[in-house]
């Protein structure tokens, strides 16, 4: 569930959306039992470890402030937002395909395809930026890269 709400950008899920998301096929009333259990695993997490979490639960809303956390994910996005190289090389650094590689989950399928579209786009915009630096070695390397991602 933590991994949705990161994923989904710090913006308010409704509890019954993520119940639909995380427990498909099981009845409302189980469904609802797992996200109250989930969401008091969290909240003793927190106090018994000493874990703070931007993690608001409202009646009918859930909301991870992703802002306040240090995520990958939006540091890659910020990384490949910009207009600068290293920027760029530190965001392909950063890629570790598939997202969150050892768990499948059937919610997860619409963020990989996003984070793989960008990795692809941005190996791309590198191979063309040494290209037209004139840097054979990282317009290769990176050239390399995009044949072996396709």
């Amino acid at each position: 569930m933590l991994a949705y709400l990161c994923c989904n950008g710090g913006r308010a899920v409704r509890k019954r959306m993520l119940e639909e998301i995380m427990w498909a096929g099981a009845e409302r009333g189980r469904a609802r039992d797992s996200l109250y259990k989930v969401c008091g695993f969290i909240t003793r997490w927190q106090e018994n470890e000493g874990v703070q979490l931007p993690l608001t639960i409202c009646r009918e809303e859930i909301y991870l402030d992703t802002e306040l956390i240090e995520l990958d994910l939006q540091q890659f996005l910020r990384y490949h937002e910009s207009q600068d190289a290293g920027d760029w090389e530190r965001a392909e650094k950063l890629y570790t395909a598939p997202l969150l590689f050892e768990n499948s989950y059937d919610w997860i399928e619409e963020y990989e395809a996003v984070y793989d579209m960008a990795y692809y786009e941005l190996l791309s915009r590198l191979a063309a930026h040494y290209e037209r630096d004139n840097n054979q070695e990282k317009r290769l390397y990176y050239n390399g890269k995009l044949k072996g991602f396709r």
